[in-house]
C-alpha cells in the first residue's frame, strides 16, 4: 500500500495531541510514544522519515515543549537526510510547499540550539526565538500563506484536507483554549466550503470530522453534524470512489464510511 506524506503528518498530530488529551502524559512523553509507534518509518531514511520527523519537531517547537540533547542529534540527522534526498521530486507541489517552509524554521532552531542544549539541560524554543514563528500549516489555516491553500485544495488523494482539519481542531484546544466541542464546531465553520460543495472532498471532510467525533470522550453528535452525516451517506453512493481515490486514502475513507453509515441510521432523541 502506498502511503501518502500528508497521511503521516496528520497521524503525528492526532497521535500526540490525542494522547495528551486522553491521559496524564506531558507533551514530551506523548512525543516519545509517537516516536515508538512510528519508529519503523522513522528509521527507514526515506521521504516518510522526513515528513514524520519534521512534523514531530514542528509540533515540539510550536508548543514550546522541552528539547533534549538527543533531540538535537535527531534534528541533525533529519537535516542531513533532507539535504541528501531529492525531496522536491519525491513530493507533489503542495507537500513540498509545507515541508520546505517548516524545514527553514527547524534548521534555524538547530543552528541556534546545537551548542547550547546539553545532556540533562533541556531548553525550549522560546529560549531561541523572540516569538515562536508560525509553521506553514498555521499560516494556511489563518489565510496567511501566499497560495491560499485552504481555499484551493485540488488533490483529493493526498490527505491534505484531513491534515488541516486535525490541525485546526487541536489548535483550537491547545492554543486557543477552546473546549473540544467548541473546537469541533469551529471546524464546521472553517471548512464550510468543502462541507457544502457536494464533492468527494465533502465526503473526506465529513469522514475526518466523524473520526474525531468517534474517538473523542467529550464530543456530542449535534443535529447540525448529524445532517452532514446524513447528506454524506447519500452523497457517497453517487461517486465511483475507486476511480477517484487509491491506496491508503481509499482504504481509510472506506473505513470511515462504516462509522458514517452507522450514525446515519441513528435517530437523535427529540
Amino acid at each position: 500500500m502506498e502511503e501518502k506524506p500528508f497521511e503521516f503528518k496528520y497521524f503525528v498530530i492526532d497521535d500526540i495531541y490525542r494522547d495528551v488529551l486522553n491521559s496524564d502524559d506531558t507533551f514530551e512523553i506523548s512525543f516519545q510514544k509517537c516516536w515508538v509507534s512510528l519508529c519503523g518509518y522513522i528509521d527507514s531514511d526515506t521521504i516518510l522519515s522526513i515528513m514524520i520527523l519534521s512534523e514531530m519537531f514542528a509540533l515540539t517547537i510550536a508548543n514550546d515543549a522541552k528539547v533534549y540533547a538527543d533531540d538535537v542529534k535527531d534534528i541533525e540527522k533529519l537535516l542531513k537526510l533532507y539535504n541528501t534526498l531529492n525531496v522536491k521530486n519525491l513530493l507533489i507541489s503542495s507537500e513540498y510547499e509545507y515541508l520546505k517552509e517548516d524545514m527553514k524554521i527547524i534548521e534555524y532552531f538547530y543552528e541556534k540550539s546545537k551548542d547550547v542544549i546539553k545532556e540533562g539541560f533541556p531548553r525550549r524554543a522560546s529560549d531561541f526565538f523572540e516569538e515562536i514563528p508560525k509553521f506553514y500549516v498555521e499560516k494556511v489555516l489563518l489565510g496567511e500563506d501566499p497560495n491560499h491553500r485552504l481555499e484551493n485544495i485540488t488533490e483529493d488523494n493526498s490527505f491534505e484536507l484531513d491534515y488541516l482539519i486535525y490541525a485546526y481542531y487541536y489548535r483550537g484546544i491547545f492554543k486557543d483554549k477552546l473546549t473540544e466541542q467548541q473546537a469541533f464546531d469551529r471546524c464546521l465553520i472553517k471548512f464550510k466550503k468543502y462541507l457544502e460543495e457536494d464533492s468527494i472532498k465533502t465526503v473526506i471532510a465529513v469522514a475526518a470530522l466523524t473520526n474525531i467525533l468517534v474517538w473523542s470522550k467529550e464530543l456530542d453528535l449535534t443535529r447540525k453534524f448529524k445532517s452532514l452525516i446524513d447528506k454524506t451517506a447519500e452523497l457517497y453512493k453517487t461517486f465511483d470512489v475507486k476511480s477517484i481515490l487509491s491506496g491508503d486514502r481509499l482504504e481509510f475513507l472506506e473505513d470511515s464510511m462504516r462509522d458514517i453509515n452507522r450514525l446515519y441510521k441513528y435517530e437523535l432523541p427529540e
